[in-house]
């Protein structure tokens, strides 16, 4: 990849992943007898009182429905026709169940001293090249997928925890709104197909129209992708000095942010992109033997790499008749 200001830019950010998340249809979560705990590993950091004005900032998102067949629609509050429909299940929010929670004498203890621990944490200095690929790689086409991505990933997007603390350097979200989700992951894939474009040669699946039609299909894609690079708060950044030296950090809000800007760094820094063997989607390359997508948060290999590797294996299999 070719250096330039942006890959100076030294990224120190944590992540957090929380082992439980919770569907819920509307913001009763948020009584005045809620108190949010945000936990380092196996305790809490930090105690929020519940005196806090929360709902201030907040709003009631709209509701969203999955079908019976796993398919997640926006339910229209105006619409007939979704009145009457029936949902396997419905949802506005999804919630950190163990950063959000009631408290009484009777389970203070188990709050402050949980049995086990309830954050998993990464760098995203490690996975931030992985992370822009994966977040356009997925359909979330189920509440189930988006959950096992949160699970994997932590909450994208939505309310973190430095909103009611002092400003820290990492993404620890409490919970999303799935309307704000899915308005950013619709946007953040509209923009990603244009790069994916760029780099298979193949502008028929474009999710977007290209500005400037007049040019070249090719210049307008990569004259639009700028464009649309250049209208993102790609990422906020602080000085802090060191030995008389400056030296810029980035500060992320979520995970998007992060992803717009290590897409951002791919694009400025010319980074090599492969298809990947198993998934056939787009990743880029941290090793020259490097055949399928990276290895995620939390595991040890590439899940695209067994997925393929157990294939063939199955493959084999029935070609001598054992299944």
């Amino acid at each position: 990849m070719k250096k330039n200001f942006l890959s100076e830019i030294k990224v120190e950010n944590s992540l957090y992943v929380y082992n439980e998340y919770s569907l819920e249809k509307d913001s009763s979560f948020l009584e005045e007898n809620v108190t949010f705990f945000l936990y380092d590993g196996y305790a809490p950091t930090k105690v929020i009182p519940p005196s806090l004005p929360l709902k201030d900032s907040f709003f009631n998102a709209p509701l969203y429905g999955e079908t019976e067949k796993g398919e997640i629609e926006k339910i229209d509050s105006d619409s007939k026709s979704n009145k009457q429909k029936e949902y396997k299940k419905t949802a506005a929010y999804l919630v950190s169940k163990k950063a959000v929670t009631t408290w009484s004498s009777e389970n203070m203890l188990e709050h402050y001293f949980p049995s086990e621990q309830i954050t998993k944490e990464y760098d995203l200095s490690s996975f931030g090249k992985t992370l822009y690929t994966e977040l356009a790689k997925w359909n979330f086409s189920s509440f189930q997928e988006l959950v096992n991505f949160c699970d994997i990933w932590g909450l994208p997007t939505g309310v973190n925890a430095s909103e009611f603390s002092v400003t820290v350097n990492d993404v620890n979200v409490l919970w999303m709104s799935l309307d704000e989700f899915y308005r950013k992951l619709d946007d953040y894939q509209k923009t990603f197909s244009i790069f994916k474009s760029l780099h298979t040669n193949d502008f028929s699946k474009l999710a977007i129209s290209l500005s400037n039609g007049i040019k070249p299909i090719r210049e307008n894609a990569r004259l639009t992708l700028i464009e649309k690079i250049a209208e993102k708060n790609i990422f906020s950044y602080k000085l802090t000095t060191n030995n008389n030296t400056v030296t810029p950090i980035s500060i992320f809000r979520d995970l998007f942010e992060a992803a717009y800007f290590f897409l951002t760094l791919s694009i400025y820094g010319n980074a090599e992109m492969r298809t990947c063997e198993n998934c056939g989607h787009l990743f880029e390359v941290t090793h020259k033997r490097q055949r399928f997508c990276a290895v995620l948060p939390g595991r040890k290999r590439s899940s695209c790499e067994m997925a393929y590797n157990n294939r063939l294996k199955k493959e084999k299999r029935v070609k001598k008749g054992e299944i």
